[in-house]
C-alpha cells in the first residue's frame, strides 16, 4: 500500500482534530513543532487513534504503510466517532467498508488478545517492618523487614481459576545471605455447585470463614480445602503439611525446617452482622516437638469456638478461645497452657483507595505454643504470652497504609512470669 502515516491523517476529521490546536509535549522525536502536522499528530495521540514506534519514539510519516496499519488507525478512530455526526458517521462507514477484511482480522485478534490479558490481575506490596522486643527481652535485636509480594489472579475458564504469590524478604539486620524468597502461594480453585475446592499451596486462614479469626492456621500448607456451602451455614474440611515460618519469627509450633502434618474441620454461620465458627484439628510434627520442647509426644489436637458481631459500620467485636489436648515443658520442665484466647474490638479501619481513612483496635491475648500454632497475631517469645494489645492504621496517599502496634504482656511460665513487650510498625505500598 503506497498510502503514507501522513495521508493517514484525513482520519483525524472522525476526532475533530482539524479544526483543534493541540498545546502538548511533542510526543514523536521526529515531528517538530514547526511541522505542518503537528497539531494534527499530536491530537491523535493524546486520544489513542495513532501510537508511533515505541522503540525509537518516532512516528515515521513519510513510510509506506500496510493496509493493516490503516486499518488500526481506523478502528480506533471508530471508537472515538460521536454517533450525532451524520457527516464523520458517513466517512467511518466508508473507511470501514473499504478496510472490511482488515478489521475483521484485526478485531479477531484484538478481542482474543484483550481475553487473555483479561485472564490475569496482578497486585502486590512492598512493605518495611520494624518490630522489637522489650521488657525482660530488652536488647535482642529488632527486627527491620523488607518485603515484596506479587500476587496473579489467573482465570483458566468459566468453572477454574488459579492464584499464585511470590515473596521475598530483606532483612536490614543481616547481609543478603539471610533474604528469604519463596512461592508463598500456588492453587487452583473449582466449584462445583455451592462446593469450593481448593488444591495447591495455600492458606487455610484465606478461606471467607475461618476458625478463630486467625488465632490459629495462618501459614502456608500444601494439601487441599473442601467447603461445602448451603445458605448461611459451611462446613470446611483442610488437609495437609506445613513447613510455615515466615521472616518475621512466627514460626509456630514448627520451628524452622520441620513439617507439620495438618487435618481438621469446622462449620461456620455468618448471618447479618452475626458470625460463629466451631472446629477440631489433629497436628503431626515430631521432629520439631522435640527439638523446641524435648516433647514425648508427636500428635495433638485442637478444638476451638469463634464468635463475631459488628456494631452499626464502624465496630466489630470478636472472641475466640482454643484448647490443646496436650502441653508441652518449658527448659525449666514446667508444663506450659493448654488453652488460648483471643478478645478484640476493630474501631473502622484503613482503606488503601481511600486517603486520610483510619483505624484502631483494642484487645487481649493469649497465645499457648500447642494451642495457637501458626497464628496470625504477633507474637513474643514462641508463642507463650499473654497480654494487651493496641494498634492504628492510617492510609496517607492511595494505596499508602501506615500501621503501628504495641503489646504489653507476660511470658507464661508456670509459676514465673517475665515481662513480655512489643512494639512494631510497619508501611504499605500497594498496586
Amino acid at each position: 500500500m503506497k498510502k503514507t502515516l501522513v495521508s493517514a491523517l484525513t482520519t483525524a476529521l472522525v476526532v475533530g482534530a482539524a479544526s483543534t490546536t493541540f498545546a502538548a509535549a511533542n510526543p514523536f522525536a521526529d515531528v517538530p513543532a514547526d511541522h505542518w502536522a503537528y497539531d494534527a499528530v499530536s491530537e491523535l495521540q493524546a486520544k489513542g487513534v495513532v501510537n508511533g514506534y515505541a522503540v525509537d519514539n518516532t512516528f515515521r510519516g513519510n513510510q509506506n504503510m500496510t493496509r493493516y496499519e490503516m486499518a488500526q488507525i481506523v478502528a480506533k478512530a471508530m471508537a472515538k466517532v460521536e454517533s450525532g455526526d451524520a457527516a464523520t458517521k458517513a466517512m467511518v462507514d466508508k473507511l470501514a467498508a473499504e478496510f472490511r477484511d482488515e478489521l475483521a482480522n484485526l478485531g479477531v485478534r484484538m478481542d482474543d488478545l484483550e481475553a487473555r490479558m483479561d485472564n490475569v490481575k496482578h497486585s502486590g506490596f512492598i512493605r518495611y517492618r520494624y518490630a522489637r522486643n522489650t521488657g525482660d527481652f530488652d536488647g535482642v535485636d529488632p527486627t527491620n523487614i523488607i518485603r515484596f509480594r506479587l500476587n496473579s489472579a489467573v482465570k483458566i475458564n468459566d468453572k477454574v481459576d488459579g492464584f499464585a504469590r511470590f515473596e521475598t524478604d530483606h532483612s536490614v539486620n543481616h547481609d543478603a545471605t539471610s533474604d528469604n524468597n519463596r512461592l508463598e502461594r500456588l492453587w487452583v480453585h473449582g466449584k462445583v455447585g455451592t462446593t469450593n475446592i481448593y488444591a495447591g499451596k495455600i492458606n487455610p486462614h484465606d478461606a471467607v470463614t475461618s476458625l478463630g479469626h486467625g488465632i490459629m492456621l495462618d501459614g502456608a500448607m500444601t494439601g487441599a480445602q473442601v467447603t461445602f456451602n448451603k445458605g448461611a451455614v459451611s462446613w470446611t474440611i483442610d488437609a495437609g503439611t506445613t513447613h510455615s515460618t515466615d521472616a518475621y519469627g512466627n514460626a509456630g509450633i514448627a520451628g524452622v525446617g520441620h513439617a507439620t502434618k495438618i487435618v481438621g474441620t469446622h462449620v461456620d454461620y455468618k448471618k447479618g452482622n452475626f458470625d460463629a465458627a466451631i472446629g477440631y484439628y489433629n497436628f503431626s510434627n515430631k521432629d520439631g516437638l522435640r527439638e523446641i520442647y524435648n516433647a514425648d509426644f508427636a500428635h495433638w489436637g485442637v478444638w476451638g469456638i469463634g464468635l463475631g458481631y459488628k456494631f452499626g459500620k464502624d465496630f466489630y467485636l470478636t472472641g475466640d478461645y482454643v484448647r490443646a489436648n496436650k502441653a508441652v515443658n518449658n527448659a525449666a520442665g514446667e508444663q506450659l497452657d493448654k488453652d488460648g484466647w483471643n478478645v478484640q474490638l476493630n474501631y473502622k479501619g484503613a482503606k488503601e483507595s481511600q486517603p486520610k481513612s483510619w483505624g484502631a483496635y483494642v484487645g487481649y491475648q493469649k497465645l499457648s505454643p500447642t494451642a495457637t500454632p501458626f497464628p496470625t497475631y504477633d507474637t513474643v517469645f514462641n508463642n507463650n504470652t499473654k497480654g494487651w494489645k493496641v494498634g492504628v492504621d492510617y492510609t496517607f496517599m492511595k494505596n499508602i497504609v501506615g500501621s503501628i502496634q504495641y503489646f504489653d504482656g507476660k511470658v507464661i511460665k508456670g509459676g514465673q512470669n517475665d515481662k513480655a513487650r512489643r512494639i512494631s510498625g510497619q508501611v504499605t505500598f500497594s498496586f
